[in-house]
């Protein structure tokens, strides 16, 4: 029933970010397809790379607002990331921020005395200006024996677009 509640909550999060009707009237251009690459430390999966695409609707000011998937396979565990984020691009995204769902799955040697082959649901808020990124998390253990770890929490850095 946790897991049940846990999953409502983080789509709601997710479905609520979701722009308002006026902004659908300001866009001049449709959605654009735009590539998600870079490399990232955080705690608990160490070093890891983020493989994802973001479905950006712009407006005449080069702002935007778009769903994304992101795809992050590291040394101590990989996630998958769905989210929502606005920011503003030229030619390549200048700054963005950004809320994301996450399912993260833990193997090898995790940080923070987290246990490999557990899983864990949460929210990241993440940011990025030029080419650095941030992200910060809460995740709630959903799958495996660590009963020590509830909850655990992510922050991390990386370098990509």
């Amino acid at each position: 029933m946790r897991k049940c509640f846990a999953l409502l909550l983080l789509i709601a999060v997710v479905v609520a970010a979701a722009p308002s009707p006026e902004y659908e009237h300001s866009v001049t251009s449709g959605t654009q397809l735009f590539p998600c690459i870079m490399a990232r430390y955080q705690t608990p999966i160490k070093v890891s790379g983020v493989f994802g695409i973001s479905f950006a609707r712009f407006s005449s000011r080069s702002a935007y607002r778009g769903f994304f998937l992101q795809l992050e396979p590291g040394w101590g565990g990989g996630k998958l990331n769905v989210g929502y984020r606005f920011g503003e691009a030229r030619f390549m995204p200048i700054w963005n921020v950004g809320l994301t769902t996450s399912l993260m799955q833990t193997w090898g040697n995790p940080l923070q005395d987290v246990e490999p082959d557990q899983t864990y649901m949460g929210l990241e808020l993440s940011g990025a200006f030029a080419m650095l990124g941030l992200n910060a998390g809460a995740f709630m253990h959903i799958a495996g024996d660590d009963e020590e770890h509830d909850w655990i929490y992510t922050l991390g850095v990386g370098i990509g677009f």
